[in-house]
């Protein structure tokens, strides 16, 4: 059986990066997408497809996802990680801020399921896997419109779930803790000052992350791991 498509939005780094390895190492061709897009060495001889973009642009992410499925057939999962936060309140954000927040993690994860849905329906076939965090449930101050993100694409999982349950496609909710990325560089300091301003938690692997998104996946296709929280042992959140 031809192994399918994986669709993965902010492929650039972090997380993305390591779901590209631990999917097309698993045999499936990839189109990694992201706003800052370089070709990775690791993956030079995988089935992999790169296009830079913006998820917020409906017209560009579905022209590279319709271009991916006329090479490796259509899109078996989608995975929405593309994000980013902007710490502060409200009253401090600009709202070009504000909207680059709702537009990326909101409007983008609608973007990519508008595009996929359909084919997932004609075949009674698919999986979406929403990267989103344990503040979709218990929020923390410092990020209310991130959180507030996380919450509603949480939300629209479940809704999802039970609308798609009929065409047997599958919505994941993967809520991790603290990732160890490069997130601190983005905010203009050391990693060892944001970790100390954090408390100086545990961190998870995005790799080890990424190894829990493939595992969801490769479950038979009636079984569903709807929502899973991922935090350290350590951690008392």
């Amino acid at each position: 059986m031809k192994a399918q498509l994986v669709v993965i939005t902010g492929a650039g780094a972090g997380i993305g990066k390591a779901l590209a390895y631990a999917f097309s190492t698993a045999g499936h061709p990839c189109l990694l997408l992201s706003r800052n897009q370089e070709e990775d060495p690791a993956l030079a001889n995988k089935q992999v497809r790169y296009r830079q973009l913006d998820v917020s642009d409906a017209e560009a992410l579905g022209d590279a996802i319709a271009s991916a499925e006329s090479q490796y057939g259509p899109t078996g999962c989608l995975i929405n990680n593309a994000g980013m936060i902007h710490i502060g309140g409200l009253e401090s954000l600009k709202i070009d801020q504000i909207n680059e927040e709702v537009d990326t993690m909101i409007k983008g994860v609608a973007n990519g399921i508008h595009h996929v849905l359909p084919g997932m329906r004609e075949r009674r076939s698919g999986t979406i896997i929403n990267i989103s965090s344990i503040g979709d449930r218990k929020p923390a101050p410092g990020a209310p419109l991130y959180h507030a993100c996380k919450h509603a694409v949480r939300s629209l999982g479940e809704s999802l779930n039970m609308s798609e349950a009929e065409y047997n496609i599958r919505i994941v909710n993967l809520a991790p803790g603290l990732i160890r990325t490069s997130i601190h560089q983005k905010m203009g300091i050391s990693f060892e000052e944001y970790c100390e301003k954090l408390g100086n938690p545990t961190f998870i692997d995005p790799e080890e992350l990424a190894n829990i998104a493939l595992f969801c996946w490769q479950q038979p296709q009636h079984i569903c791991i709807r929502d899973i929280a991922v935090m350290p042992t350590d951690c008392g959140f």
